[in-house]
């Protein structure tokens, strides 16, 4: 295995982030109010993505972040590269395509804070795309850590191939890599090729994260999805089953580490699973214990679930204050340190 010459320290370490970025039009439910007026809340643009939520949050955390990624040359595209940049997000690797375009999502949210999404437009979506032509592998191959998501790797197309190729990359150069499923299952079945690519790309991963109850199964087919981490679990890789407002589980051949969420009044699911990586990916950049990552991503992930917005993560001096009012707590030095 080929090593990268010089290794970079813990205050410099870098996580790219590969995948997709987009505009959310978040649409709230009408409520009835108890005269009997309807209110209509007032819809809110943020920018969402997978892989561009993660990227996000992790700054947010204090976290060296870039992100990779296509967008169209278009109103949405350029919304998402200035919020990115606005949040200390480097976009050096975003590919511009003038033939693409950057896609809206459309969030509605139901009164139990559950989301349904539709996107717009229907063709030529951009987060589809990666040229291989057009890749940073500089920005590969100077990363500590490397994170993607299955939306990138979706459909049979270039950015499936590229993601598939860039941790292949990395494990050949030791870096660490992580990927969330975001398995799109429809009728209870998985395409088959989309299947094929997520193993392969497993293949190379260190960190896999993904619903246990809704995913793992259509990966590693058994009776009950602990069964199916386990499976999927190596030396090499740790699975990170994350069960909502049951909480989480890092699995490897060795150890099961279980946590519970912090209990909040749910809001806004949008970008849950996102920010929770976040949170693990941060904890574990920083030293933490398997048991303290998915606490603090359970923390990230319940601090959001309380708040509407995809971007709503906490910043670590927000996090620190979170857990410490459920009795846990993360290392003053840091807070110290990033202040």
């Amino acid at each position: 295995m080929r090593q990268r010459a010089v290794q970079n320290s813990e205050r410099e370490k870098r996580v790219l982030i590969v995948g997709d970025a987009n505009t959310d039009l978040i649409v709230q439910y009408p409520r009835r109010l108890p005269n009997g007026e309807i209110l209509y809340p007032t819809p809110m643009m943020t920018g969402g993505g997978t892989a561009a939520n993660t990227a996000l949050a992790l700054s947010k955390l204090g976290v060296n972040v870039e992100f990779m990624g296509t967008v169209g040359d278009d109103q949405n595209g350029r919304y998402v590269i200035d919020e990115l940049n606005s949040a200390g997000v480097g976009t050096g690797p975003v590919i511009i395509d003038r033939e693409l375009n950057t896609v809206c999502v459309f969030a509605f949210i139901d009164e139990g804070g559950e989301r349904y999404l539709w996107a717009w437009p229907r063709e030529r979506q951009s987060f589809n795309e990666l040229d291989p032509a057009k890749i940073s592998w500089e920005a590969v191959e100077n990363a500590d850590w490397v994170h993607s998501s299955g939306m990138i790797a979706a459909c049979d197309s270039s950015a499936r191939r590229s993601v598939i190729d860039i941790f292949r990359r990395c494990r050949e150069m030791g870096i660490t890599t992580s990927f969330d499923l975001n398995l799109r299952v429809e009728n209870n079945a998985l395409d088959i090729s989309f299947r094929d690519a997520v193993l392969e790309i497993l293949e190379y991963c260190n960190y896999v994260f993904g619903s246990g109850k809704e995913e793992l199964y259509y990966l590693a087919p058994k009776p009950d999805w602990r069964e199916s981490a386990r499976e999927l679990a190596s030396e090499c890789r740790t699975i990170i089953a994350r069960m909502g407002h049951d909480g989480s589980a890092a699995v490897t051949p060795f150890q099961w580490e279980e946590e519970r969420p912090f209990p909040v009044e749910v809001r806004d699911t949008v970008g849950a699973g996102d920010v929770y990586n976040a949170g693990f990916i941060a904890a574990r950049l920083k030293g933490k214990s398997l048991r303290d990552s998915i606490i603090w991503g359970n923390g990230v992930a319940s601090f959001k679930v309380a708040r509407n917005g995809s971007r709503s993560a906490p910043d670590l001096k927000e996090l620190s204050d979170f857990l410490a009012g459920f009795g846990e707590s993360i290392n003053d030095s840091i807070i110290q340190e990033e202040a």
